[in-house]
């Protein structure tokens, strides 16, 4: 209308401004919220219902999982390199009791075969045969019906010696049941509907009803795993290079030295290569000696 003053529109960085203290407001509250809620410097007023709801949704085999699998790493004698991992619910359901390192009776071998569930999954070394079929190993990618590779541990870098990094280290071998030319997979996930059921009420069973569940995940499991020789031999269980395994690193797994150890002997040493000798040792083994 006409006498009024005209209107101005603000500049961009006033708007900039507001944004930033309007994120900044926010962040303050969300800060002063957290303080007053849960955190354990502050009156922690939300922290029971936290701790209700938490225990409430426990799960008690998967917490003895993970205690023992911070054990096992603890245990190690080197570093383990980071691996990528698949979600709970991709993960075959050995993973609910037997986590990432299922070996850990043996302190002589343990770490050698939990070394292989990089490359295998755990029915690759445990199928036990089933009547009117025939087993056959090929790689299993839970995101890929046939995957391609290159895959991971199949061969060498030849400037460096190690092996070859690649893009798929998801795939690993496993065993089919091939029945009437129909390709079957042995593994047994944890969305299927058994496994999704039971981590449901597992907690409400007794130790009787668990076993007689697990029955039923290891209808095709066998408790003992192949011997080293059955596949780090030639002519062995696995067909290395079919399943696309370079020259050189066929050889080494055929002929790989360790299995020797294990199958020959009770006991073995590591040299004690990093213990420094103290001051008193030298002083003691100076008083053995005669004087002149």
């Amino acid at each position: 209308m006409p006498g009024e003053p005209e209107r101005l529109d603000h500049p961009v960085y006033v708007y900039l401004i507001f944004i930033a203290m309007l994120i900044t407001m926010l962040a303050i509250l969300a800060g002063v919220v957290y303080h007053f809620a849960l955190s354990p410097h502050g009156p922690a007023i939300a922290a029971p219902l936290k701790a209700k709801y938490e225990k409430k949704h426990a799960s008690a085999i998967l917490e003895e999982a993970r205690r023992l699998e911070e054990l096992e790493i603890h245990r190690h004698f080197h570093n383990i390199t980071p691996f990528p991992q698949l979600a709970e619910n991709e993960r075959p359901v050995c993973f609910i009791c037997h986590s990432d390192y299922p070996h850990s009776k043996s302190k002589k071998v343990r770490s050698l075969l939990n070394m292989h569930t990089q490359y295998f999954v755990c029915e690759t070394c445990h199928i036990k045969e089933k009547e009117g079929a025939r087993i056959v190993y090929k790689w299993y990618n839970p995101f890929d019906d046939d995957p391609q590779g290159p895959f991971f541990g199949t061969s060498y870098d030849p400037e460096t010696g190690n092996l070859v990094e690649v893009d798929d280290l998801i795939s690993k071998i496993a065993a089919f049941f091939i029945n009437k030319d129909k390709l079957e997979s042995t593994l047994q996930i944890q969305d299927a509907p058994l496994a999704l059921d039971y981590m449901k009420v597992r907690d409400k069973l007794t130790p009787e009803q668990r076993d007689s569940v697990k029955k039923k995940f290891h209808v095709n499991i066998k408790p003992k795993g192949h011997d080293c020789k059955i596949c780090h031999s030639k002519e062995g269980l696995l067909d290395f290079e079919k399943l696309r395994f370079s020259e050189n690193r066929i050889v080494d797994l055929e002929q790989l030295n360790i299995k020797g150890m294990i199958t020959k002997y009770e006991e073995f040493y590591l040299p004690n290569l990093f213990q420094e000798s103290k001051p008193e040792d030298s002083k003691a083994k100076d008083a053995g000696k005669p004087r002149l």
